[in-house]
């Protein structure tokens, strides 16, 4: 079979009404048109061009053959107007993995503002605190919040911003009582994330001095998702640590309690998280940079991220 490139300079010699003009317009070189072309109709053993120095003339089978390069010439245009519109605007479906609290509280209003920025997007969302494989589990961007340095090169890790985690308890829960040692924290029940690991703990950092305290756990709930330990912990069943941006607004409305605020539980990492920046698509690069822009100025307005 021939490559398209001969049908292609069959296509220029007729539109352009012989070799001469089709290799002045096309830049080719003459010689190599008419040698193409012989190679053509040798292959089929048909005569597409009559020709001699005086005479040009395209044979009904050269004419109708020619018809079809101009379709076969429209649908490459068409081809390739698809790639240079997806280089100038951002379109095309991107699968994003995060897990449901953060999409609530940080991301939601960040990638719907660029939906509506950019109608030709498309998104389609798994909402999981499971930490996902995007070699392997077909996401394009992964977002998430790390507790331990990455150790996986094969894939891109972007760190965005830190937030900062706090231990909260319902007010039922504690029955007027007001925490005042860490020691404390054991007295109640605790509700934890994750449902596979051999112990749990929860190690708290003061925010004033240099101090490190590690308070064992027997978790009373479980949840692989962290959904399930705020509603748990909203309900009464028991102290919980989460995201200070969580839970902001039910301690300052007073459902929530903020226990022992000179400690802060935990600090994990927003990352953005996809295979490779090589070849990388507009909508892609767009979405990121949206999100780290975001997340940023978010950062500057709330006290649930480290400065």
């Amino acid at each position: 079979m021939h490559s398209f490139d001969d049908y292609y300079y069959f296509y220029l010699v007729v539109k352009h009404g012989g070799f001469s003009a089709a290799s002045k317009a096309s830049n080719i070189t003459k010689s190599k048109l008419s040698r193409r072309i012989l190679d053509l109709e040798a292959q089929y053993n048909v005569t597409l061009i009559q020709r001699s120095t005086r005479h040009f003339k395209v044979t009904p089978l050269g004419q109708e053959l020619y018809e079809e390069c101009i379709k076969l010439i429209q649908q490459v245009d068409c081809a390739n107007n698809v790639l240079l519109k997806q280089k100038s605007e951002p379109q095309g479906l991107v699968k994003i993995s995060c897990p449901s609290v953060m999409m609530r509280y940080q991301i939601r209003s960040l990638l719907n503002s660029f939906l509506l920025q950019y109608p030709m997007v498309q998104v389609e969302m798994e909402l999981t605190s499971r930490r996902v494989d995007v070699l392997h589990d077909d996401i394009d961007l992964a977002i998430r919040t790390n507790f331990q340095a990455n150790e996986d090169s094969s894939i891109v890790v972007r760190d965005v911003v830190k937030t900062t985690h706090c231990l909260v308890a319902s007010p039922a829960l504690l029955q007027g009582r007001t925490l005042q040692f860490a020691t404390e924290i054991s007295e109640f029940p605790s509700i934890v994330l994750g449902t596979q690991k051999n112990h749990y703990q929860w190690t708290l950092h003061h925010q004033q001095h240099d101090e490190e305290l590690v308070i064992p756990l027997e978790p009373r709930v479980k949840s692989n998702d962290l959904a399930g330990v705020y509603y748990s912990v909203l309900d009464g069943l028991g102290i919980a640590d989460l995201p200070y941006l969580t839970v902001e607004k039910d301690i300052a409305e007073g459902r929530l309690v903020h226990i022992l605020p000179e400690w802060c539980s935990n600090v994990g990492t927003v990352q953005l998280v996809y295979a490779s920046r090589k070849g990388q698509r507009l909508v892609m690069e767009k979405l990121i940079q949206h999100l780290v822009d975001g997340l940023r100025g978010q950062a500057t307005q709330s006290q649930g991220y480290l400065n």
